[in-house]
């Protein structure tokens, strides 16, 4: 047995007096965003991965109305009741486990209490999205315990309204999403609107995905919540030229470019960002399809530099670790990845030259941040899974 899952196992025994037999274990992972950021709650697309980085939960039902949690990260216990289901900011985390259950007995689906014991690998405020994959950890061992048969799609959507309706941050669906349906070795490229998506083969054999973390823990929260807000400003004053507009997924770059004198500096500057930022996933797509690295790499830094000038989420920190990652020859391209503010960027590199890259960052970063990096060599993986 792997000796994560096993001790996860030996502490649900040992706390909990759970029998063996009525344990399940579930691991969903965290994500990279490879491009399209700031793109998911505009209603436009999106390229991220799953990593082998994840929360794995191991748990049993109680017989009881009563949710026990262990997280071994933070050493900290939490109990709820199904009963009283309500947001309190003090008590952070177990919030998230409130709002899975609250939107799952939303749904009709028949849960009851469970013991279960938590641990993640998910560096927390990287912009690797350690929420999301403890969210549909949580939905999905409940799906199991339960045999509840929730369909992928809606146990997407159960995990989001528990992290946007239930803890209040105004996110897109991306991070749920991917922690369901990722697929080893792919990108999924996801259009947010219609929620369809595509798998894209990832270049795994020759190139190697490399978290760069800036040690800044990302503090996005209130920035993400105005920034969706000027957004959806952008978005209506452009609809009173063109009612189709629904989002700016809807507005092109030529109609952009025609008619931006028309909004106040700020919408503009996030507007341009956003739409310009849609037609580089198109394009990364496609270089990816064609192994045109060089296409790539431009594009991902073309994005960098439109989420530091325009969309302003980027932060020193972030800026510095790009460009000690473009100095290394065989680096394809790097960008930030997540909301910003803080978090990781993501490097892709010939993998020859991983260690050239890894001794740049370990050298020079400290030097010029006065912090010091922290380094993920991360592999491209499955969604949400049973152990």
């Amino acid at each position: 047995m792997d000796k994560r899952k096993n001790e996860l196992i030996e502490k649900l025994k040992q706390d909990y007096q759970v029998n063996e037999n009525y344990i399940k274990t579930v691991i969903a992972p965290g994500r990279v965003n490879l491009i399209g950021e700031h793109t998911d709650y505009n209603m436009g697309f999106v390229l991220p991965f799953a990593v082998d980085k994840d929360t794995m939960i191991s748990a049993a039902p109680n017989q009881t109305d009563t949710i026990n949690l262990f997280s071994r990260n933070l050493n900290e216990a939490t109990s709820f009741s199904l009963k009283d289901l309500q947001f309190k900011e003090v008590d952070g985390w177990s919030n998230y486990a409130k709002g899975i259950c609250y939107y799952l007995l939303q749904a009709g689906y028949e849960i009851g209490g469970i013991d279960g014991v938590l641990h993640s690998t998910v560096p927390i405020g990287s912009g690797m999205s350690s929420s999301a994959a403890l969210e549909v950890s949580i939905a999905y061992v409940f799906q199991l315990l339960f045999n509840l048969n929730i369909p992928a799609l809606d146990l997407i959507k159960i995990a989001f309204r528990a992290e946007r309706e239930f803890i209040g941050v105004q996110c897109g669906i991306m991070d749920q999403y991917v922690s369901v349906r990722a697929v080893q070795n792919c990108a999924l490229f996801i259009d947010c609107r219609s929620l369809d998506y595509e798998t894209i083969e990832m270049p795994t054999k020759d190139l190697q995905m490399v978290v760069l973390h800036t040690n800044v823990k990302r503090a996005a929260g209130t920035a993400l919540n105005q920034r969706k807000q000027e957004c959806f400003e952008a978005a209506k004053a452009l609809q009173k030229i063109d009612p189709a507009i629904e989002a700016l997924r809807d507005v092109s770059i030529d109609f952009f470019e025609k008619h931006k004198s028309s909004l106040p500096p700020i919408l503009r500057k996030r507007s341009q960002h956003v739409i310009y930022e849609n037609q580089r996933v198109i394009e990364a797509i496609q270089a990816l399809k064609d192994a045109d690295f060089e296409k790539l790499g431009k594009l991902m830094q073309e994005s960098h530099q439109s989420l530091a000038e325009l969309y302003e989420v980027s932060i020193k920190e972030l800026d510095t670790m790009v460009k000690l990652a473009k100095e290394v020859p065989g680096v394809i391209g790097c960008r930030m990845t997540g909301a910003g503010l803080g978090g990781a960027t993501i490097a892709i590199t010939e993998r020859d030259k991983v260690d050239n890259l890894i001794s740049n960052i370990t050298l020079k970063y400290p030097k010029l941040t006065g912090k010091q990096p922290l380094i993920y060599l991360c592999q491209v993986s499955d969604g949400v899974r049973e152990s």
